[in-house]
């Protein structure tokens, strides 16, 4: 009888053993509750674990609105989460028929149009272990992304995901939202750089928005300068206002004027307005670095360089222009869908070239004083040299030089190695200029290793200037390369040069490489 009853147990083990996991009794991982569901393919039950929108695994990035317990909303491209999770399956729940795209274990993004419902995103099941999620808002013009949450298979459980403490903001409109490309958000400038200086980011973009209100190709005409304080997009006119302290940015980009300039916003007022909404920005961020970007295809460009200029003529030290000029050859070509529009390579072009300016002001970032520009101690000029200690950027004083000779400043030096490469390094200064209408073309800024001029040297084009200070940033690989290739590992010299109509004042401070 007792071997009758273990050749019982042996067989009714074996006959469990070949159930699915999914027959198994279930555990519960605190993060969910258990739901029943219909699995058609076999006929059979199964329990599946439904995850929450409060889940504390699920990270939120962007603009949402957290106001009801059931559905989590946001209004704005781009907005995103990020879980991790085990199991072999996952299906997210969207509460409207939204555009959006969703990654799996980083790889390429799967786009959803017109989605609602329960959504499977993995109709080839996983393979078993730890799994990685990204669900990003898409293209359309509502920008309303419904979530309610996830369904995992049972027993699986919900992980915290690897997050970033550094948060980019971009301020834009169809160019920062990456309109015309067909993953709109997720492949455009904005997220591309930001994700490769691995920080988190969020879009505050629209297609057609002005920066200046009453202007624009929207119905509502309502700019950037009174929408970019709202919760919700210019699809949404009524929109309460955002709370700043929600989250708070290393970093906030601006790039507008491209449709301000096609609207016709005089330059005066697109000026004051940029002027405006930079001290704006400022007084809900204040630690932040701000960057204005030339637009693409440079309308607007001296209005917002011009505006830059005041705000740090206001004492506003943490703002920068970046000049895009040559960054993307112009339509028609490969960096461009149409006129204005970068397609997708346009815009990783744009992005590699974004990445040296940003990155140094991140965690992962760094900065290398390579001089001071204290004292005149070790620098020459072509005019007459002091220390200005009343007028200067940081540290005692500024370098200032008084006179019509083309040589500004030039300094050779004990080799220093700043730790960067041609691809993520950068030279960085400050430039007082008192009248720029007296200088002439030929200009240039030299670095490099050959403690000499035209010697395994870097070189560029000064750009254009305005009076007063120039924050001036130049990519490793922007420049012109004379005399070998230096070596960046042991940086030995540094020269600006400008030839002159008549006697001006011209200052630097600050000279670093940043990584």
């Amino acid at each position: 009888m007792k071997k009758t009853i273990f050749i019982f147990l042996i067989l009714f083990g074996l006959a469990t053993i070949g159930c699915s996991k999914n027959e198994l009794p279930p555990q519960i991982p605190a993060s969910g509750t258990l739901l029943a569901s219909t699995q058609l393919a076999n006929e059979s039950i199964i329990a599946t674990l439904d995850v929450g929108i409060n889940d504390p695994n699920i990270k939120y990035f962007g603009r949402w609105d957290f106001s009801n317990a059931t559905q989590y909303l946001s209004y704005w491209g781009g907005a995103y989460i990020k879980v991790n999770f085990t199991g072999t399956t996952v299906k997210i729940k969207v509460g409207n028929n939204s555009n959006f795209y969703a990654k799996i274990d980083g790889g390429p993004w799967t786009s959803f149009t017109g989605a609602s419902g329960t959504i499977n995103l993995t109709p080839t099941p996983l393979f078993g272990g730890i799994h990685s999620l990204s669900v990003a808002q898409g293209k359309d013009y509502d920008y309303v992304f419904n979530f309610r949450g996830l369904v995992l298979d049972t027993g699986a459980a919900t992980l915290a995901p690897s997050v970033s403490t550094d948060i980019v903001e971009y301020i834009g409109d169809s160019i920062t939202a990456g309109y015309t490309d067909a993953q709109a958000n997720v492949s455009d400038y904005a997220w591309i750089v930001s994700e490769s200086m691995n920080a988190e980011h969020t879009q505050i973009a629209y297609p057609g928005i002005t920066l200046i209100n009453g202007y624009g190709v929207n119905a509502t005409k309502i700019g950037m300068d009174v929408q970019y304080f709202k919760s919700q997009s210019l699809a949404y006119p009524s929109s309460p206002n955002w709370d700043f302290t929600r989250y708070t940015p290393k970093i906030v980009v601006v790039n507008l004027g491209q449709n301000d300039n096609s609207t016709g916003v005089p330059d005066a007022t697109f000026q004051n307005g940029y002027v405006n909404f930079l001290s704006d920005i400022r007084t809900k961020f204040a630690n932040a670095e701000i960057f204005a970007l030339r637009p693409f295809s440079g309308v607007k460009a001296a209005s917002v360089q011009a505006a830059v200029n005041l705000r740090i003529a206001a004492g506003d030290n943490a703002v920068h222009y970046i000049n895009t000029m040559s960054w993307l050859l112009p339509h028609p070509s490969v960096d461009f869908n149409d006129g204005v529009h970068p397609s997708v390579a346009g815009h990783v072009k744009a992005a590699g070239l974004m990445k040296p300016y940003l990155a140094p002001y991140l965690s992962s970032g760094s900065s290398f004083l390579v001089n001071n520009a204290d004292a005149t101690t070790g620098w020459t000029s072509g005019n007459t040299l002091t220390a200005n200690t009343s007028d200067k950027k940081e540290g005692i004083a500024s370098l200032q030089a008084v006179g019509s000779g083309t040589l500004e400043f030039q300094r050779s030096f004990t080799a220093v190695n700043p730790g960067v490469t041609v691809t993520n390094g950068s030279v960085d200064f400050w430039y007082y200029v008192s009248d720029a209408t007296k200088f002439s073309a030929s200009n240039q800024i030299e670095i490099g290793s050959g403690g000499a001029a035209d010697v395994n040297e870097y070189s560029w084009d000064i750009g254009p200037l305005t009076n007063g200070w120039n924050h001036i940033t130049k990519t490793f690989a922007s420049a012109v390369t004379t005399g070998g290739t230096p070596n960046l590992n042991a940086i030995n010299w540094f020269r600006i040069y400008h030839a002159k109509t008549a006697s001006i004042t011209t200052r630097v401070d600050a000279l670093r490489i940043l990584h």
